[in-house]
């Protein structure tokens, strides 16, 4: 793919997540086309109580997908509410797909919580290679190309560099944030819950002791914060590839790195075996590392640090079975 080809679809999807912003606002603030609570209509989604949708999230898909229908006819096409419509009964290829989440973070969008944005991939060959994240409400424009560099409003990430961002060397110097998803059976809630113990456990008691754990309720916001500097790290399993396409290219372009998210905790992995695989974005199994700067006189230390952090999560967090996206 020529950088030409990536410039434009990344122009493409600037323009559409500019295009939709003043619809996305009036959802949030329940004005405008959105001021009726009949116009919004907030619903719960396939019945689960813990996840929602609303006319906001149907309009701007609708809105963002006929216009790229009009210009990329050939194209193909993945978004939250229609391939939830269609019981995620799409074809994985590796044609140019673009992939949409209209309203990540529906619950923050619902409850005025400004962590709530538009997250537009481009994939080619299965692979992202396009991301814009737009977060509205903090007037935050994600932008990143394969080769083109990440940024936020035109400014290069990280935002944060050397020597103020730092090199964590273990667990016990990093933040990460993470989700509780919206899957709330007892099974998947404790083995959740329970790595999330490990993870902030003290060593004393065989825990990584983390920093800090936050959870902001969107992945897409999430994967800004690791791409921006301020987190070192974000995990889950669970989330959709809409949730997080467009924030592997950011990630990626701001120096930092990806990894499949399902962890080693309980199972009989030989020693030899227990390396950070790639991500495939449709297993729905995240894990990725911020940049992290080398060590003095130790060029390539950074990347090896990626590697060692994202083993030591790897380690101590559950696997947790989900359908991957699509059929391939």
């Amino acid at each position: 793919m020529s950088t030409d080809k990536l410039q434009e679809y990344l122009n493409t999807a600037i323009e559409l997540a500019k295009e939709v912003g003043p619809a996305f606002k009036d959802g949030f603030w329940r004005t405008g086309q959105f001021a009726a609570a009949s116009d919004f209509a907030a619903e719960d989604k396939e019945g689960n109580v813990a996840d929602c949708v609303t006319a906001v999230d149907c309009f701007i898909e609708k809105t963002i997908f006929a216009r790229l229908r009009q210009i990329y006819p050939d194209h193909k096409f993945v978004g939250e509410e229609t391939t939830a419509e269609s019981g995620n009964g799409y074809q994985v290829t590796d044609d140019p797909t673009w992939i949409v989440d209209p309203v990540d973070g529906t619950n923050n969008f619902v409850h005025h919580f400004p962590y709530t944005g538009i997250s537009i991939g481009v994939a080619i060959n299965k692979e992202p290679v396009v991301g814009v994240i737009y977060l509205p409400i903090l007037d935050e424009l994600y932008t990143a190309a394969r080769g083109l560099g990440a940024y936020l409003n035109g400014q290069p990430l990280p935002i944060i560099r050397s020597p103020v961002l730092t090199t964590p060397t273990s667990l016990a110097q990093c933040s990460m944030v993470a989700e509780h998803g919206s899957a709330r059976s007892a099974a998947v809630m404790k083995s959740r819950l329970d790595s999330f113990t490990r993870l902030l456990l003290d060593k004393e008691h065989g825990g990584a002791c983390l920093q800090n754990l936050r959870i902001t309720g969107a992945a897409a916001p999430d994967m800004t914060l690791v791409a921006k500097g301020v987190a070192e790290m974000y995990w889950e399993c669970g989330p959709h590839a809409w949730d997080f396409a467009a924030g592997v290219v950011l990630v990626l372009e701001a120096g930092g790195a990806v990894f499949d998210g399902a962890g080693w905790w309980g199972k009989n992995i030989p020693q030899e075996d227990r390396v950070p695989r790639p991500l495939n974005i449709w297993n729905r199994k995240i894990l990725a590392i911020r940049n992290i700067p080398d060590l003095p006189g130790k060029p390539g230390s950074g990347r090896e640090i990626q590697v060692q952090l994202a083993a030591e999560v790897l380690e101590i967090v559950e696997d947790i079975p989900y359908t991957p996206d699509g059929s391939h």
